[in-house]
């Protein structure tokens, strides 16, 4: 699956919208008692980490401690019992005294994008490039609530600790999910939020196609009763014209083929056939249900395959073969291409 990255489409916008959530530059204390609270909390620290922070570093408003940070645990993990902690400690004293010098702009930073939010129509050079406060509660949240919470539309963001995690997270405080899981918890979450709601339109596509799918459905059924038809248990049904003798290709192997596909009412979809011009292809670089074939077929062989929509394209509409569609094939495997 794609990866969504919602971190870098608006890393650098969120600060308008998370001050006028804070009435200070005080950072609001984790508490992750439920989903929506660790999802918000982690959210913010992965904005931090992933983006805000090289923004910030950009404005010259703080210096990093990655760098001071990655030295260090370099130092640690090679170093011995004895030194361990005499290394963590110089570790916690350089990170305070960087927090310390990043303080004053830092806050002077949160407190612009405050002004920013409620400045109206006034400019001023600080925050005149900060003033998106609306941009993040009218595209950016919306879009981000949609993409963790798929179609439960009764949970959001909270924004406090969405706050508590970026702020914690800019300060370098400790921190109740770090950095590197905190980004890969969103991630995570985001993934199986796509997937749900991938499997709700799924569920509402079957609905609009039911007539189509119980015709398959009955065709297949009636179809594994003829005699020479064989089932196999992923539902594949194919029948053998003519018996190869040559070898079988494997997963990592190349085909030569000649196929003619049709759907049920014997519209012909694709047809190297009627092009006189055989196909060459990976066997994994086909639908499932070739491939289970493929891998059974011995060169030379010819097989009619039924192939169930799960086997197919599943839900995908591709003009003239429609979601759910249930495929009919006659393969001839011709070789096994070196």
């Amino acid at each position: 699956m794609k990866k969504i990255n919602l971190l870098a489409l608006c890393a650098f916008m969120v600060g308008g919208f998370l001050l006028a959530s804070c009435g200070n530059n005080s950072t609001p204390k984790a508490s992750l008692k439920n989903e929506v609270d660790s999802i918000s909390y982690a959210y913010g620290v992965s904005l931090a980490d992933q983006r805000l922070m090289q923004y910030l570093e950009q404005l010259g408003i703080v210096e990093s401690s990655s760098e001071i940070e990655f030295e260090y645990q370099r130092k640690i993990s090679e170093a011995d019992s004895t030194q361990k902690e005499s290394l963590q400690k110089e570790l916690k004293t350089k990170v305070d005294s960087l927090n310390k010098v990043n303080a004053p702009k830092l806050n002077d930073f949160l407190k612009g994008l405050k002004e920013a939010v409620n400045a109206g129509e006034k400019k001023s050079s600080y925050i005149q490039g900060l003033s998106i406060g609306n941009q993040i509660t009218q595209q950016m949240m919306p879009q981000f609530n949609s993409l963790v919470f798929a179609a439960d539309t009764t949970k959001k963001v909270n924004n406090d600790q969405l706050v508590a995690g970026l702020i914690g997270a800019l300060k370098n405080q400790e921190l109740a999910i770090s950095k590197l899981d905190a980004t890969s918890y969103v991630q995570n979450r985001m993934e199986a939020a796509q997937k749900e709601s991938q499997m709700k339109t799924e569920e509402d596509l079957k609905s609009q196609h039911k007539e189509s799918l119980e015709e398959a459905e009955k065709f297949l059924e009636e179809n594994a009763k003829k005699d020479g038809v064989v089932v196999l248990p992923s539902g594949l049904q194919y029948e053998i014209i003519k018996n190869g003798s040559g070898a079988t290709p494997s997963e990592n192997d190349q085909v030569k083929v000649h196929y003619h596909g049709t759907l049920l009412d014997g519209t012909v979809f694709d047809s190297s056939v009627e092009r006189n011009e055989p196909a060459v292809f990976g066997v994994t670089q086909v639908i499932p249900g070739w491939t289970e074939a493929l891998l059974l077929m011995p060169v030379g062989s010819k097989w009619k395959l039924y192939i169930p929509y799960d086997l197919a394209y599943g839900a995908d509409d591709r003009g003239a073969i429609k979601p759910f569609s249930t495929l009919i094939f006659d393969v001839e495997l011709l070789g096994i291409e070196k």
